[in-house]
């Protein structure tokens, strides 16, 4: 038989206990979405679901059936239903979704506002000539024919990079000079399907193959054009080859149905969780997933595929959905760090969320529609366009976010 203090000992230990197991399910219950509310019959605790309202830039005006919540970036708590989302900040478009929420179940917004006006800042001042953009667009060449320092004219070459370390990247770097037999401005560029050679092809027929590891010495050059047919099915071996790389990202019920026309009509996210593609057949997408993630996107999908039409999978979810056809989605990519597209309709550079909502016009004007690409954070698009009538063509950066 217990002692009284052994008794009060014992009361003690155990309204811990029990103090703790309560604490910790009722912070698990929380946590989970459920929320204490009063009812007629006393105190009741009702699920609800989490919505993560994120955005970049970040403090963007939150609204839900068009009523001011909060600001970005919060977690509201909403009892299950449909919602219409819209986040909104001065200078940018707003961004909209209507998100079924779910009980215990978290969703991101995770929206990418684009300014309403873009910035153009000049990157190149001397004119650019014949630019050609590089199959990963992470490189342009371009010739220039036009400095007054006579020493500076000849080939240049822009690689974009992250890479703090290359100090020579993202800046137009001379890579050859024009010499007595040698102008580079009369020649067209062809760039090898792993972006690091380039034929050039002047109207004399003469071919010359570079290697952009290294500076160009114009008096070493040769004429390619007796061993072009060896290059060109190099070229053609490599362009396979990063097709297969890329399709064994894929699963497999998804590879009959994607373009291998060449590498460019197959582009992965940063991530690599999204797959940018062309169909080749219509047909439908079955299921991959046994089970649908929890927190699955409830945007309408696009399972039946066009043939011709532009689509994007998201290898995480299981999800498919339709950007366009060619005639309305010309040259599209990812924006780098990011799940939205950039493509061009109708001489107007445009982007969508990877569900294809969201599309907004971030530039429209004077510009070349070939000689677009991002800049290696994704925050400016580069192009080619001459700021009035009569000026030079020159590479300008558009700041979009």
């Amino acid at each position: 038989m217990l002692s009284p203090s052994e008794k009060k000992s014992l009361s003690i230990v155990l309204s811990v206990f029990f103090f703790v197991v309560l604490s910790t399910w009722g912070i698990t219950l929380l946590a989970r979405g459920y929320r204490p509310s009063l009812q007629p019959g006393g105190l009741a605790l009702n699920p609800t679901g989490l919505l993560s309202a994120t955005s970049r830039p970040k403090g963007a005006s939150v609204y839900i059936n068009n009523s001011l919540i909060t600001a970005t970036d919060d977690t509201i708590n909403l009892t299950p239903g449909d919602y219409v989302v819209k986040i909104a900040k001065d200078g940018y478009f707003n961004w909209q979704k209507t998100i079924k929420i779910k009980a215990e179940i978290v969703y991101q917004t995770d929206s990418q506002l684009f300014r309403s006006t873009p910035d153009l800042k000049p990157i190149t001042h001397t004119g650019v000539i014949n630019p050609q953009v590089s199959p990963d667009k992470s490189r342009i060449i371009y010739a220039v024919a036009s400095s007054s320092a006579t020493t500076n004219n000849g080939l240049y070459l822009i690689e974009l990079s992250a890479n703090p370390l290359y100090l020579t990247k993202n800046t137009p770097r001379q890579i050859a000079t024009n010499t007595i037999n040698v102008d580079w401005s009369k020649a067209s560029y062809e760039f090898s399907p792993n972006s690091l050679e380039v034929i050039a092809t002047f109207k004399n027929g003469v071919k010359y193959l570079l290697s952009l590891a290294t500076t160009i010495d114009t008096k070493t050059l040769t004429d390619v054009t007796p061993r072009l047919s060896l290059i060109t099915k190099t070229w053609s071996t490599q362009d396979k080859e990063i097709i297969g790389s890329k399709l064994d990202r894929l699963p497999e019920e998804l590879q009959p149905f994607v373009s291998t026309e060449s590498s460019q009509k197959i582009a992965f996210t940063t991530t690599e969780d999204k797959v940018l593609y062309q169909a080749t057949q219509s047909a439908t997408i079955p299921n991959i997933l046994a089970t649908a993630p929890p927190a699955q996107s409830t945007q309408n999908q696009s399972r039946d595929l066009v043939i011709g039409d532009y689509y994007v999978y998201d290898l995480k979810e299981d999800t498919n959905y339709r950007l366009g056809s060619p005639s309305d989605v010309q040259n599209p990519y990812w924006l780098p760090n990011s799940s939205n597209v950039v493509y061009l309709t109708n001489l107007e550079l445009k982007a969508a969320d990877y569900d294809a909502t969201n599309q907004v016009t971030i530039y429209a004007g004077n510009f070349r529609p070939e000689v677009t690409l991002p800049w290696f954070d994704g925050n400016k698009i580069i192009t080619l366009t001459a700021p009035f009538s009569g000026s030079a063509e020159n590479l300008y950066a558009i700041t979009i976010r």
